[in-house]
C-alpha cells in the first residue's frame, strides 16, 4: 500500500474504531456510516475486514446488544428480527441471539401491557383489540398476545 493508501486507510480505520467505542454495529451499519463520509468503498472493506479478523467488529455481538437493548425496552422478537434484517444481520446470527435472550416473551409483553395500561380490566371487544393491535406493534406474535390478554370473551 502506497503512502495516500496507508494514510486514508488509517484515517478510516481510526473513523470506525471512534464509532464502535460509542456502540457496537452491524458490519453493514459502519460500512454505511463509512461511506456516508465519502470513503472510499475498497478501502473501507478492508478495514473493516480487519476489524472483522481481530474481533472488534462482530455482528454476533451487535446483534446480542441489541436484542437485550430491545427487551429491556419492552419489544418482541418479531420487531427485533426485523430491525436485525434491516440492517444486515444473518439470519442464523438473529435466530441464535434470539434464542439466547434470557427472558421470556411473555412475561416481556405482560410488563410492556402493564406499563401501557394502568388498568387491567379490558371493557370490551374494542379495548381489548386496541390493546392486542399494540402488543404487536411492539413484536409480538398472536400466541403471546392471547397468553398476555387471555381470548376476547363476550359478556353473557
Amino acid at each position: 500500500m502506497n503512502e495516500p493508501d496507508a494514510d486514508l486507510y488509517n484515517e478510516i480505520r481510526d473513523k470506525a474504531l471512534k464509532l464502535l467505542t460509542r456502540r457496537e454495529h452491524s458490519r453493514r451499519e459502519l460500512q454505511q456510516k463509512l461511506l456516508q463520509r465519502g470513503f472510499e468503498n475498497p478501502l473501507v472493506d478492508r478495514v473493516l475486514d480487519e476489524l472483522c479478523a481481530r474481533n472488534q467488529l462482530s455482528d454476533v455481538r451487535y446483534a446480542e446488544a441489541l436484542v437485550s437493548h430491545r427487551l429491556k425496552t419492552g419489544y418482541g422478537p418479531d420487531y427485533i428480527r426485523q430491525e436485525l434484517r434491516q440492517r444486515s444481520v444473518d439470519p442464523l446470527i438473529i435466530d441464535e441471539a434470539l434464542a439466547g435472550a434470557e427472558w421470556s416473551w411473555p412475561e416481556v409483553a405482560a410488563a410492556r401491557h402493564a406499563a401501557h395500561f394502568p388498568n387491567p380490566v379490558i371493557q370490551d371487544y374494542k379495548d381489548w383489540a386496541r390493546r392486542a393491535s399494540y402488543l404487536q406493534r411492539r413484536g409480538f406474535d398472536i400466541e403471546t398476545i392471547r397468553q398476555v390478554l387471555g381470548e376476547w370473551q363476550s359478556p353473557g
